[in-house]
């Protein structure tokens, strides 16, 4: 595991001090993908409704893909059970 180290990201227009123990590459892709949830919210609204759309934004992103991933890990799980019992007979 990496060290913790301290840093300084920038979310919409602020920035904020954090401590973390995510790689370069990681913390890049992950502020990136705040940033562009929060840069596609339209309106004039101030910082912290915009951070709580993001957030809520994210989590309804994440519900989708869940559930676009349960049937292919349902058919995955079958499959492997199917080769274990051909392995066993």
């Amino acid at each position: 595991m990496a060290e913790r180290r301290e840093i300084r990201i920038t979310i919409g227009k602020r920035s904020y001090p954090m401590q973390t123990e995510l790689d370069d590459d990681t913390l890049n892709r992950v502020v990136g993908i705040v940033n562009e949830v929060c840069g596609s919210i339209d309106g004039n609204i101030d910082h912290d409704s915009l951070l709580m759309l993001t957030c809520l934004q994210l989590a309804y992103n994440l519900e989708k893909i869940s559930d676009l991933l349960e049937p292919l890990d349902e058919r995955l799980n079958a499959f492997i059970r199917i080769q274990s019992e051909k392995e066993c007979n």
